[in-house]
């Protein structure tokens, strides 16, 4: 359904882009502008440049750039009519149509639907069932109530071959059972891969099941818990478990709880504490990192209260800290992990300890103490060494200060932050020349551009005085830009970005309406020096054009030579040449 252009027009000009892309990723006040570490590349110092006036954002490093509804619909990956409904709701201006696309058949639909039905047996298995009665009495007698199985759909697969029997019962094949590693094919035939356990589903971020987590509570294997293998629609370090149920948790939290395990985030359920999700396991992958930056909050770690707990959460808090995202580290010293706190001293202790946050630099100091003694001067150089590394990867000056002092209090080493040789760090004014490579020729093009978009009179000037620019772009810009003050009276930057179907075109009004250094305000002496630059350099190309044919026909028609010559001479003098 189409949305009505004024309608499109009216949430462009009410969205303030700074507060649409703080909803998807932190970012913090620099100058004039706002700065973020860009979502679309590797990015570890701020490279995105954000400016409220212009409602515009631009990586000076990527080169990415457009309005709001240009960076919804890239860091979501969505439809341009999707992104323009995502900022409508941010805004409370929520869009009274229908944005859906004709419902796709999933191609992984037959095996989600088989998991499901796997899910829904052993479910009912444990809850209605004599089958399930010693299951149910062991979770009951771990505080998991009947609630609490509903809600993370626990099940309890039986022994021998019950649960495959079932799901022949529905007409499932060998084929897909055995490949969803539901079962196995051994030599007594095919058996269920987790008869005999507690089964905890996992679900994706959209809530379809993909894989299993399967607790013996008897005792009768070597392994506590097993895992189902990898298949064609699981892949473990894809999957943030309960994603699908914390997001809006999550949003409404501004923060992300991450632990370890299922059983930790039931924990923190059973506590009312729901914007939880598990790694399942104490490492983090880039494909989890991305889950991390999509959500665009606050990363709370809460691994276990033990050593191997602690260092996961600061080998993870480093990970996520140079890949830009804001950590906090819930400071557990009771050596359990979450199940274990609510299970010894209750809800409310889980829920007050949740409450304990150090920021991640924090933690590391208080980690690096207890680990090194500092009595021993290596021992602090390299407590020192360590910590100044992670500082490095803050963004905000003032907590780099802070925290480098705090670290001289403990080690009593006076260090500075030293940039790696292969780290990529600029301040504004060096993206941009890194980026557009820009000479004093382009910021004059710019100049004019700005101008022109920031007042009618300018572009009268232009007109008059000039009419041409030298970068096709910029030429293309200029001509769209006098055409949109022909049909709506005013020129919008963001609005052009949306009309224009040119990537180079758009390219240059994201640049327009982030670089710091261009003018803020109309400026007709500004305008007037700009356009001097490009003239002069259009008499520079022409003398040298001049120089050309003076020495192609010097030899051979001297009149040509002659007249060339005349010419080349009068724009030297006006250039101030000899």
């Amino acid at each position: 359904m189409r949305i009505p252009e004024e309608t499109i027009n009216d949430i462009r000009e009410s969205a303030n882009i700074v507060n649409v892309i703080s909803h998807y990723i932190p970012i913090s006040k620099k100058g004039k502008n706002y700065v973020a570490i860009c979502p679309f590349h590797d990015d570890h110092d701020p490279s995105m440049s954000i400016s409220e006036e212009r409602n515009m954002f631009k990586c000076f490093v990527c080169g990415v750039g457009g309005n709001s509804f240009t960076f919804v619909q890239k860091f979501k990956n969505c439809r341009y009519l999707e992104a323009v409904g995502e900022v409508a709701k941010i805004i409370g201006k929520p869009i009274d149509v229908d944005l859906s696309q004709p419902k796709k058949v999933n191609k992984n639909q037959g095996y989600y639907d088989l998991l499901n039905d796997y899910i829904e047996y052993t479910n009912y298995i444990l809850t209605s069932t004599k089958l399930g009665l010693d299951a149910k009495a062991y979770l009951e007698n771990r505080g998991i109530d009947l609630e609490t199985i509903n809600k993370f759909s626990i099940g309890y697969c039986p022994e021998k071959n019950e649960a495959y029997k079932s799901l022949k019962a529905k007409s499932y094949s060998d084929e897909a059972i055995i490949n969803l590693n539901i079962a196995r094919l051994g030599n007594n035939g095919i058996n269920d891969v987790f008869y005999k356990r507690i089964v905890f589903p996992i679900h994706d971020k959209y809530g379809n099941p993909v894989a299993f987590t399967a607790r013996d509570f008897t005792g009768f294997s070597d392994s506590k818990y097993i895992n189902s293998s990898e298949t064609v629609i699981y892949t473990k370090g894809n999957i943030l478990f309960n994603l699908n149920r914390a997001k809006d948790y999550i949003s409404r939290n501004d923060s992300v709880i991450v632990c370890e395990g299922v059983m930790d985030v039931i924990a923190y359920s059973r506590a009312g504490i729901e914007n939880v999700v598990a790694t399942l396991g104490t490492a983090c992958t880039k494909q989890q990192l991305n889950l991390f930056k999509e959500l665009g909050k606050t990363v709370i770690l809460s691994y276990d209260g033990d050593e191997a707990g602690q260092a996961a959460n600061l080998k993870v808090g480093e990970f996520l800290l140079k890949n830009g995202l804001k950590v906090e580290v819930i400071d557990n010293n009771t050596e359990l992990d979450p199940d274990e706190i609510i299970s010894k001293y209750g809800k409310n202790a889980l829920r007050d300890l949740s409450n304990k946050k150090l920021s991640f630099i924090e933690y590391s100091l208080k980690y690096y103490k207890n680990k090194y003694n500092l009595n021993n001067f290596e021992d602090r150089k390299k407590m020192s060494q360590k910590v100044i590394e992670l500082i490095s990867y803050l963004s905000d000056i003032d907590e780099k200060e802070n925290y480098l002092n705090e670290l001289y209090d403990i080690t009593k080493i006076r260090s500075r932050i030293v940039e790696k040789k292969d780290k990529k760090v600029y301040d504004n004014a060096d993206k941009i020349k890194v980026f557009f490579s820009l000479n004093g020729l382009t910021m004059a093009e710019y100049t004019i551009l700005s101008m022109m978009a920031l007042n009618e009179n300018a572009k009268n000037i232009y007109q008059k005085e000039l009419g041409y620019l030298l970068d096709e772009n910029n030429m293309n810009l200029a001509n769209l830009i006098i055409d949109e003050y022909r049909k709506n009276g005013v020129c919008q930057l963001a609005r052009l970005y949306d009309e224009c179907n040119d990537a180079g075109v758009q390219n240059v009004i994201a640049s327009l309406g982030t670089i710091e250094t261009l003018p803020e305000d109309y400026n007709e002496e500004v305008l007037l020096g700009a356009i001097e630059r490009i003239k002069r350099e259009i008499k520079k190309r022409k003398l040298d054009d001049l120089k050309k044919d003076i020495a192609k026909y010097k030899d051979i028609d001297q009149e040509k030579t002659s007249e060339y010559l005349k010419e080349y001479t009068k724009l030297l003098q006006e250039l101030g040449g000899n």
